[in-house]
């Protein structure tokens, strides 16, 4: 499937998916040398999707212990360690195959109803005009994809396609849509260590791939024809090489309720994502920099409650205190993991709260989540609500 092909899908998906749909945590923090950012086309800055994370706010790095490690703290890639029999299990601990999500902010469900209701979804001209009616409001979409991801030992490695998109109409120019789409296509590996007893472990990942964007203001009617479409992305669109590095601690203290404390760097020195073409600039990706705290008492032998609070972009100094708080809490029946039978999630931040689930019926797996997010840049305030929703197969889980 081709980009151009890919691109329509999703700026389809903004208008046409419901808000039953079931998105990541915080707001991007990207900004490129090259261009400028805005908040109607501020994007997340993670790989994939984690309804995990979403759904406990964003805070997540002191319990996690799947796929979502490499992004969200190494050091828990391979297990937390937090039960004495960790260390007699196999060396295979899990192989996802595959893993997809899809995510939709509610602008777009709203706007579905008046595409429907004008005949616009198979107008284009009546489309523009909804969009237009639409001014300010930011569409959102989503789909993350992993064919296969591997985990082995303390060690993961996770094929990923991810591709976003955020547009909103250009008030005082009807027809006139502002929009970004990125995807991401590469690989993430990573790796933990641990001591002994599992007190103290520190793991690293990193993204190797490509990054490929189109930003801009397009006419809506040109981007729902095939070729003018086809015209304009190759015309605007921008390669990169990604070059983003994640490193992570955590230290746990052989308690029953199981105190542990998290530091992560993520795009560790602010990433710079080195365009092919030598006369642009690179893409960067700030360093976000976070520290968390969680208890994880156990539920006698059917499961674990985890309560986590996080303060994230510790770096950014000209940042709002209140921006870099986050909290979640979680429990786990069936197990004492991420993949346990049933999960139950609940979060909250600066943007508002959070809410998820999640299912795993042996091999075959389900998440949903809803969140607030802020995607305004540094200090402003733009809240908006999101959904998103995974499917996955785990053949070999542990």
């Amino acid at each position: 499937m081709g980009i151009q092909t890919k691109l329509v899908l999703l700026f389809a998906m903004m208008p046409f998916l419901g808000r039953g749909a079931f998105a990541q945590t915080t707001a991007e923090t990207a900004a490129s040398t090259d261009t400028i950012e805005d908040t109607e086309t501020v994007l997340d800055p993670s790989p994939f999707s984690s309804c995990r994370a979403s759904g406990m706010g964003g805070a997540l790095s002191t319990v996690a212990d799947d796929l979502d490690a490499l992004y969200y703290n190494p050091a828990g890639i391979g297990g937390l360690g937090f039960d004495p029999r960790s260390e007699k299990l196999p060396a295979v601990r899990g192989i996802i195959f595959p893993y997809a999500s899809g995510s939709i902010n509610e602008n777009a469900r709203d706007t579905q109803r008046k595409f429907k209701a004008t005949g616009a979804q198979s107008d284009a001209s009546a489309g523009a005009a909804v969009m237009d009616a639409n001014t300010g409001k930011r569409q959102y979409a989503r789909a993350s994809f992993i064919p296969m991801g591997f985990l082995i030992s303390r060690t993961a490695a996770v094929p990923v396609i991810d591709h976003q998109i955020a547009a909103a109409s250009v008030a005082g120019s009807p027809g006139q849509v502002k929009m970004r789409y990125r995807t991401i296509s590469g690989i993430m590996v990573g790796s933990s260590i641990a001591d002994h007893g599992n007190k103290f472990s520190l793991g690293v990942s990193r993204l190797i791939g490509t990054l490929e964007q189109t930003a801009g203001t397009f006419a809506y009617v040109d981007m729902v024809d095939v070729d003018k479409r086809k015209e304009i992305l190759k015309a605007n669109r921008k390669t990169y090489q990604s070059n983003s590095t994640n490193v992570g601690m955590t230290i746990r203290i052989p308690k029953s309720v199981k105190p542990t404390l998290s530091v992560v760097a993520r795009n560790v020195g602010n990433s710079q994502n080195n365009s092919k073409d030598p006369s642009q600039k690179p893409l960067v990706y700030k360093e976000d920099l976070t520290a968390g705290f969680s208890i994880s008492p156990d539920i006698g032998r059917i499961g674990r409650f985890n309560v986590i609070l996080e303060t994230g972009f510790l770096t950014q100094k000209h940042m709002a205190g209140k921006k870099k708080m986050r909290g979640g809490m979680e429990l786990l029946l069936g197990g004492k993991t991420g993949k346990s039978l049933l999960g139950l999630r609940l979060g909250g931040n600066n943007a508002g709260g959070s809410a998820g689930v999640h299912l795993n019926i042996g091999l075959i797996g389900f998440e949903a989540e809803v969140h607030a997010i802020d995607v305004g840049i540094d200090n402003e305030r733009v809240i908006e609500r999101r959904a998103s929703g995974t499917f996955y197969i785990n053949v070999a889980s542990f």
